[in-house]
């Protein structure tokens, strides 16, 4: 069952203490989806690492793509970190995949203290593959090969894979405020899962509760209000420090911005429409 290696970007760039406190929401955020799918799974970390196993990888790789905070993922293969293990056993995982006349390059990442240097190893396993496979007429292309055999060596194993899935990226949900988004169309969705990307819980205000519907597989606790005629005091009622409205800078240019005795946010407003219908039919998919 291969093991996902999970990536994240912003949460490298806080201090120390504000780190982990986001790293530490990103993994009970995945803990916390993998039990709603009834898929438990083990998570362990690394420094800029997350390690998911589960016993449907599958399931993992689908609740990880909604999964804020998380950048991309790759499902892998585990090795030995010793070079000739690890040139054995690329030789054996690269198998299904290599074909004739194919372009390849080795793709090389180290963590931790080892008897070679990344280039080393890059060297011994392209040579090896090239060895391995000289029946199929393969190359070492560096620059857009056909096939990226990656190997990111930590400490004592290594893991090798082939492809990199996007996650939505981000901050994990709950490491910032909690904020009133006002959905009124489609629109809504757009801004109310921006918010969500910034790490905000996030509280929608509808008229319609089914058009928050394609929400609920980034955010399955996400709840819901009836419109009130004063959106700050619902805020405040409902404990959010900030609004966020669907408006696009045209619409505000000719209504006017919303004010108030607290921050309005408008997501959606350095988006054009085909940016906009792209990220809604992302959200829908």
């Amino acid at each position: 069952m291969p093991t996902l290696l999970v990536r994240y970007g912003e949460i490298g760039l806080k201090s120390p203490s504000v780190r982990r406190r986001f790293e530490q929401q990103l993994v009970r955020d995945i803990r916390t989806r993998h039990a709603q799918a009834n898929t438990p799974c083990i998570i362990s970390q690394a420094r800029g690492r997350l390690f998911v196993d589960s016993d449907d990888w599958r399931k993992s790789c689908e609740i990880l793509s909604r999964t804020f905070g998380v950048v991309s993922f790759s499902p892998t293969t585990q090795a030995p970190s010793d070079l000739p293990s690890l040139t054995e056993a690329v030789l054996e995982f690269s198998r299904p995949v290599m074909f004739k006349n194919a372009s390849f390059a080795v793709r090389p990442r180290r963590s931790g203290n080892h008897t070679y240097t990344s280039q080393d190893m890059a060297e011994k396993l392209g040579e090896a593959l090239l060895q391995g496979f000289s029946h199929l007429n393969i190359r070492v292309a560096l620059d857009d090969p056909d096939l990226e055999v990656s190997v990111e060596v930590r400490d004592a194993v290594a893991y090798m894979f082939t492809s990199i899935l996007p996650g939505p990226g981000g901050m994990p949900l709950s490491t910032q405020g909690k904020v009133l988004s006002v959905v009124d169309s489609e629109r809504g969705l757009a801004s109310t899962w921006l918010m969500m990307k910034r790490g905000c819980s996030v509280l929608g205000m509808t008229h319609d509760p089914s058009l928050l519907q394609p929400l609920y597989a980034w955010y399955p606790n996400l709840n819901s209000i009836s419109p009130e005629e004063d959106l700050f005091e619902a805020a405040r009622k409902n404990e959010c420090i900030g609004i966020a409205l669907e408006l696009s800078l045209v619409e505000i240019g000719r209504k006017g911005a919303t004010k108030g005795d607290m921050p309005v946010f408008y997501p959606l407003v350095g988006m054009n429409e085909e940016e906009v219908k792209g990220l809604i039919a992302r959200i829908r998919t």
